[in-house]
Parts: C-alpha cells; structure tokens; sequence
C-alpha cells in the first residue's frame, strides 16, 4: 500500500513574497501552487504555497538560503474528507 504525499501549507505576509518563495523553490525543482491563506488559518489577507511531495527540510533549506520568512508552515491532514492543518 503506497503512503499518501506529504502536504504542506507556507504562508507569507504579502502576495510577492509568496510568488519569490515560488520562484526560489522552482529554480530548486520543487513545484507549489499559489493561493490565498485559508481563513480557518488566518483571519487577514495572505498568500500561501502549497507543496505536495516534497521533504520539508529541502523547502526550509532552500527558504533560509534565500533569507525568505514565512508567517508559519502548516501540514494538511484530511480526516473524515476534510483537510484540516496542524501548525509545525
């Protein structure tokens, strides 16, 4: 039985820091998909990554090397069919 991929969730305080984020991790090989921060996480305006299948430690390497802040990193967990996300 195959293991599901990893989702995460990197939020950023502003629509270009997210798209330079994306921009960094590509260069890198990893892929995310932009979108707004869900409001279960966030109650303000925010861009968020999402990054499916990829090592967590690579995406905070990469981050960190390109001195890129997020607001917080989350991990998606479906359970009962809903997609709820855990603060790391």
């Amino acid at each position: 039985m195959r293991r599901p991929e990893l989702e995460y969730l990197l939020t950023f305080s502003s629509f270009y820091k997210a798209m330079y984020a994306r921009d960094k991790l590509m260069e890198q090989g990893i892929h995310s998909k932009q979108q707004r921060v869900p409001t279960q996480l966030l109650r303000t305006c925010g861009q968020a990554l999402l990054v499916t299948g990829y090592d967590l430690q690579r995406i905070i390497a990469v981050l960190s090397e390109n001195q890129i802040s997020t607001r917080g990193i989350f991990q998606a967990v479906t359970s009962n069919g809903t997609k709820e996300y855990q603060h790391i």
